[in-house]
């Protein structure tokens, strides 16, 4: 039995070593071609056992992945890789050099992986503004946006067949601001100056020149005189009052201390600016809100060598003890209430009253600053709104996650914003937010300001409301109470912003902070002993009699 297996075994030794030489080609795939070599076998190359094999050798260089390699033994034995390029020193070796026997194999070699890079996100320009951004609330703040911290995501899941993970998605989606409803603001109320008030909606209202018919109205109803909308600057005071201003109790010496009892901080109106030169826009159906923005936002780097009209404002505001305290806009009824619902105040606008903030956060802090209100004026009755916009609002204007909508012809409303970026409300992700989440409603409350000119003044001011000169009529009530002797009749007549801001135009800087600090004295109710010196008066006369 033994002797019967030898001899079958030496019988197909002979046999293969008479027959055809085997070599195996292992190709990329990781399947084998098995090719036959001829009898004089030892003296061919291999590239032509590979392209006997059906192995095209300059595909690769055509497919741009390089040349052709290979290495005789099976995958993962170290030996010598050849290279079978055109220009390659290996392309004509014998399979006598190599050492090719039957059934030896030739592997053919993967292309090289390109190196993996780490995935690197160039710094956008955004992300450069982030780093010099002011964030009014940097608890709300959010280091990245969510188009940049997606792309990041996207491309270091980028080559990886499982994408982004939970995890991922969870960090991109922490870069989205959650809106909500704030229901309190820094503010408690606000007192709004009547006077003030009512004389920005008189400058609203443009004076037809045809004869009017009775009743002031056309055939069809409608009004002839048209609303210009017009923007404007209030100045006033932070306060801190009881939060219960109820009816005074009687006080004995058993009664509950005044320290026991809860404060609020309020705001009080005493001035409101409007800067001239105002251009409203489609007609006066829309604000110019740009002679607002354009001079209140400064920039520290670019230092204007002449001091601009908002500049000059506020100067003279902070020597009447005077601060911005919020702005106001006015509206036509018909544009506000296409929806039905009474929302006076509109993306555009909340777009606006946000970037005005901002700026007054960086020039009185973030504390003070925040401090700040939006009152919105039907043009047409004069009905007013007072409302102060949400924290998170104001930080998403700082970065740039809510853009002003395009105000165009058809006058389309604005109430519901498109956003560049999405943001969480609701628990839901979305790009359409409705601006009454960004509104808090706040009390408001009326009284005569300080620097108004009194219940006496003109309902349409002391001064032209284009360029805020002084009237010519005006000048003549401020000379007539300079000649008198008892001098407060000239400090009631300067009672007045527009008025003191259009004298500080004729006299010097000096001159113009010694008035405002008598006018300041007498405002608030030392009238005895206020009195103007005679240099002033000098002034006073030679600039006003021109």
């Amino acid at each position: 039995m033994r002797l019967s297996v030898l001899l079958l075994s030496i019988c197909a030794a002979c046999v293969s070593a008479a027959g055809t030489t085997i070599i195996r080609v292992r190709t990329v795939d990781g399947s084998v071609l098995r090719v036959p070599l001829p009898d004089d076998g030892s003296s061919s190359t291999i590239s032509s056992i590979l392209n006997t094999a059906g192995i095209d050798l300059n595909a690769a260089d055509s497919d741009g992945k390089g040349s052709l390699k290979c290495q005789v033994g099976p995958p993962g034995r170290q030996t010598d890789v050849l290279d079978l390029s055109p220009n390659g020193k290996d392309r004509d070796t014998t399979a006598e050099e190599l050492g090719l026997k039957h059934g030896s194999m030739i592997t053919i070699l993967p292309p090289p992986m390109p190196k993996k890079k780490e995935a690197q996100v160039t710094i956008t320009v955004e992300e450069d503004e982030n780093n010099n951004r002011f964030d009014p609330f940097p608890d709300l703040a959010k280091s990245i946006s969510f188009s940049v911290a997606n792309r990041r995501a996207r491309a270091l899941s980028r080559g990886v067949s499982r994408g982004m993970t939970y995890g991922d998605i969870s960090r991109v989606r922490s870069t989205m601001h959650t809106v909500e409803h704030q229901p309190t603001g820094a503010l408690n109320r606000v007192y709004v100056c009547q006077v003030g008030a009512a004389r920005f909606q008189n400058h609203c209202v443009l004076q037809s020149k045809k004869k009017k018919p009775k009743g002031n109205t056309t055939k069809k109803g409608q009004d002839l005189n048209t609303i210009e909308n017009r923007v404007a600057l209030l100045f006033g005071t932070i306060n801190k009052e009881r939060v219960d201003q109820s009816r005074k109790v009687a006080r004995t010496s058993l009664s509950t201390s005044r320290e026991d009892q809860k404060m609020c901080e309020v705001a009080k109106v005493h001035a409101i600016w409007e800067p001239p030169m105002q251009k409203p826009m489609i007609n006066g159906k829309h604000y110019d809100e740009g002679c607002l923005l354009s001079t209140y936002i400064g920039d520290s780097q670019d230092t204007p060598a002449k001091e601009t009209a908002t500049d000059r404002a506020i100067r003279v505001a902070g020597w009447l003890g005077l601060q911005p305290v919020g702005w106001i806009f006015s509206y036509a009824d018909e544009d506000r209430h296409e929806d039905g619902d009474a929302l006076p105040v509109h993306g555009r606008d909340a777009v606006v009253g946000a970037k005005l903030q901002i700026e007054t956060m960086k020039l009185k802090g973030r504390d003070e600053g925040r401090k700040f209100i939006t009152l919105t004026l039907d043009g047409r009755i004069g009905a007013a709104e007072a409302f102060q916009l949400s924290d998170v609002c104001v930080q998403m204007v700082a970065e740039n996650v809510l853009s002003p909508p395009i105000v165009d012809e058809k006058l389309q409303s604005t109430r519901f914003m498109t956003l560049k970026d999405p943001v969480v409300v609701s628990g839901e992700e979305t790009k359409r937010l409705d601006s009454v989440l960004l509104l808090v409603n706040t009390a408001m409350l009326s009284h005569v300001g300080l620097y108004s000119g009194g219940t006496n003044a003109p309902i349409g001011g002391n001064v032209k409301k284009t360029s805020g000169a002084l009237l010519g009529k005006t000048r003549k009530r401020i000379l007539a109470a300079l000649e008198k002797k008892d001098g407060s009749e000239v400090l009631s007549e300067l009672c007045d912003f527009d008025v003191l801001l259009a004298i500080d135009a004729l006299i010097g800087k000096e001159e113009s902070e010694k008035l405002c600090l008598l006018v300041r004295k007498y405002a608030r109710g030392q009238k005895k002993g206020t009195v103007i010196n005679e240099q002033l008066k000098l002034t006073l006369r030679s600039v006003l009699g021109e």
